[in-house]
């Protein structure tokens, strides 16, 4: 392709080699169809986002998702307070107002 990787050093695209035997044209596109899938899969998942925290996001208010009515924090409570920097988090936890 004559261009620098944005991944240097690591060349994770193709760990296992997989686009070795492709010709360089075929290779820049499926190196884009992977950028495009990452993108496509980032506003789904920021969509799925909105619409449960109540938002109307079109297509996908037909679905019927609940709003989430848990804490954000939930993950980071006492069971892993020995992690760097949750037994400060979780003593914040529902002091914000949200």
């Amino acid at each position: 392709l004559g261009r620098i990787s944005p991944q240097v050093p690591l060349d994770l695209w193709d760990p296992f080699g997989f686009t070795k035997q492709m010709a360089p044209e075929r290779k820049e596109k499926a190196l884009l169809a992977e950028i495009n899938n990452g993108r496509l899969a980032m506003i789904g998942l920021f969509g799925l986002i909105s619409a449960s925290k109540g938002l109307i996001v079109p297509g996908l208010d037909t679905l019927g998702i609940a709003p989430y009515a848990g804490e954000v924090m939930a993950p980071f409570t006492a069971g892993d307070t020995a992690l760097p920097f949750v037994a400060d988090m979780a003593a914040k936890i529902g002091t914000y107002g949200y």
